[in-house]
């Protein structure tokens, strides 16, 4: 897909778009290599006035079988505790300090650490046959890590009891129906699907997208009582930014608006 120094995965941008591969045959498994790279590909794409929006995506058959288990099997709880520090705090604190969306493209599968790196991001594509699973009950007889607070939070502890404590898979169809994923769409024209948002959000004014990012962000832990004066201050703020003249220009002589802030 391109020249670049990376082991575990695929980087290019093309037409204002990252793309990231996760490509790690067989199940594009997850260790500190791969994790360390996926850091360094956001990075890379975040610094690019080039890209206006990060697409990250698995090769084969699915986005991730989630961590390696063979890497991670001599552990003890140091060890582990380390590792998860750098997959799990580093990866929200990369993920949430972007400048541009992240849209996560999901075919086939995402299972545990996959479902990590997908609701880090923005937004979630999924084939409509492809599911989400969170097996770390049974399959390391320990909870899933920071999917007891993402899976609450969207789908309520009921819901998410179920799925952490069974560690059954969810397809993507009751995932979109649920408000777990953004939506579903037919496996064939997925790619072109994922896309076309990116590319419209491509459009979109970079500095307009940045501030709505990191109001979203901000917003997610605020009390009722902070949110008034963040969300005035934000509007009202943005009104004196040169893409704000333009759109509103732009919206009245029935145009594209050229952006200023690149």
């Amino acid at each position: 897909m391109s020249d670049s120094p990376y082991n575990g995965l695929q980087y290019l941008v093309e037409e204002g778009i990252a793309h990231i591969v996760l490509d790690r045959p067989p199940l594009n498994l997850i260790d500190e290599v791969l994790t360390r790279e996926y850091h360094e590909a956001l990075r890379c794409a975040d610094a690019n006035v080039d890209c206006k929006v990060i697409v990250l995506s698995g090769a084969g058959k699915g986005l991730s079988g989630g961590l390696d288990i063979k890497f991670l099997e001599t552990f003890e709880r140091v060890e582990m505790e380390q590792f998860l520090r750098l997959f799990y705090v580093d990866t929200l604190a990369i993920c949430r300090s972007l400048s541009k969306p992240l849209i996560t493209m999901v075919q086939g599968y995402a299972r545990e650490g996959a479902c990590t790196l997908a609701f880090a991001g923005d937004l979630i594509i999924a084939a409509d046959d492809a599911d989400f699973g969170y097996p770390a009950v049974p399959n390391l007889a320990g909870p899933p890590g920071m999917h007891v607070w993402f899976l609450q939070r969207l789908i309520g502890r009921m819901k998410a009891a179920e799925l952490i404590y069974t560690g059954e898979p969810i397809s993507a169809r009751d995932a979109s129906s649920m408000g777990l994923i953004t939506k579903a769409v037919p496996a064939a024209s997925l790619k072109a699907e994922t896309f076309r948002l990116a590319s419209k959000i491509a459009a979109m004014s970079p500095l307009a997208i940045q501030r709505t990012r990191e109001l979203l962000f901000a917003m997610e832990d605020m009390t009722f009582s902070e949110v008034p004066d963040v969300a005035l201050k934000a509007l009202s703020e943005s009104f004196s930014s040169e893409d704000s003249k333009e759109a509103r220009l732009a919206f009245r002589e029935k145009r594209k608006p050229n952006w200023r802030n690149k």
